[in-house]
């Protein structure tokens, strides 16, 4: 037994000892150098979507020697030059590596979500913080510079009026507007009217932008012509009928394509029963995605919305709209389909459904 004691003893002094000889070894340098960022592959850089998925940049940078085989975090930040790094931007972070790179578009999503702004160029630099512990003093390493432009992610719509598409004016649901699909391509879909006039808008008024048949020297679909009127409008001589319009202006083109008419409607012991004979509403169609009905609920009953006067194929229950805002009169049923459950008083309502922004909202009628 002493001998066990013994070696366990022995055993314990040889563990201690090594810990402390490691501890010994574990030295700070007093004074670290700074790291080098290598020279960047150019002085000015502009942005583009269409090299979104390319690389911007292989950063590389030499290792910070900190005195001892330590484990170091490096990260790549950037900031506007008068900014003095009051506010950077985290560009990368890699550990134990002396390079790291990053794709056009995430380089761009982290300047807008910075506030920058898309297509105004700015003066940058760049530099790499090396970290080891929260309680030791970062390096940084040697500046680099470029002027940077971001470009825009998200563009605002366009709008269009006249009596081909319900009518000149500038109340809602009289013009229309046309959403962002990609960079300077606009859409929607509406009813238009035979040999009626209509012009494209910038803005929700009469100025100052607005573009004209003239003006789109591409491909324009022969469903129009000019209109030949003060404006030089655009006319519509194709049936009257629901249309998807595509405006490109890049390429200053127009595309037409036939759609079905958009419906939408309710049906649920809200509105009076669950069944397709009569105990449901057909929402009224007001523009691309928006439809509006007015009708009486029940409270405390169950509702949903369907594509379709029939269960199948498509229907939106409560879930469907979690992305977006709805009424504190709605809530979810928590029933087999999540249907809405009206909260409210019985009574008359207008509800208005707008699917693109997915927003479900009532007033007392």
């Amino acid at each position: 037994m002493k001998n066990i004691v013994l070696l366990i003893l022995a055993s314990a002094t040889l563990f201690l000892t090594s810990c402390e000889k490691d501890k010994e070894n574990v030295i700070l340098n007093e004074m670290v150098e700074a790291n080098e960022l290598s020279t960047l592959t150019g002085s000015t850089f502009v942005l583009t979507l269409d090299n979104a998925a390319a690389v911007f940049q292989n950063f590389t940078w030499t290792a910070v020697d900190f005195g001892f085989d330590a484990v170091v975090t490096y990260l790549v930040q950037a900031d506007k030059k008068v900014n003095n790094f009051s506010s950077p931007i985290e560009v990368l972070t890699v550990t134990n590596d002396t390079t790291g790179s990053i794709k056009v578009g995430d380089f761009n999503k982290a300047l807008l979500n910075a506030g920058y702004t898309a297509a105004e160029a700015v003066l940058m630099q760049f530099r790499v913080k090396a970290t080891i512990h929260p309680d030791v003093s970062p390096v940084y390493s040697v500046l680099r510079e470029a002027t940077i432009t971001p470009y825009a992610t998200t563009f605002p719509p366009i709008y269009m009026t006249g009596a081909a598409v319900g009518g000149w004016g500038w109340d809602m649901y009289v013009y229309k507007e046309l959403r962002s699909t990609a960079p300077n391509v606009y859409e929607t879909i509406a009813r238009f009217i035979n040999n009626e006039a209509f012009r494209f808008f910038k803005q929700t008024n009469w100025g100052p932008d607005s573009w004209n048949f003239p003006y789109f020297t591409g491909t324009v679909s022969t469903l129009f012509e000019n209109a030949s009127d003060g404006d030089s409008n655009f006319r519509f001589v194709g049936t009257t009928g629901f249309y998807k319009i595509t405006v490109n202006m890049t390429t200053k083109s127009v595309a037409m394509e036939a759609v079905s008419e958009p419906v939408m409607y309710i049906t649920g012991g809200a509105v009076g029963g669950w069944n397709w004979n009569t105990d449901y509403v057909q929402l009224t169609w007001k523009a691309n995605g928006i439809f509006e009905a007015t009708t009486d609920f029940i409270n405390n009953e169950a509702f949903r919305f369907f594509a379709q006067a029939g269960w199948g194929p498509t229907s939106y229950n409560f879930p469907y709209f979690s992305d977006g805002t709805v009424t504190s009169l709605l809530a979810n049923a928590l029933d087999g389909d999540s249907n809405f459950r009206f909260v409210g008083t019985t009574g008359n309502y207008k509800i208005t459904l707008n699917m693109l922004d997915k927003i479900v909202s009532m007033v007392a009628q």
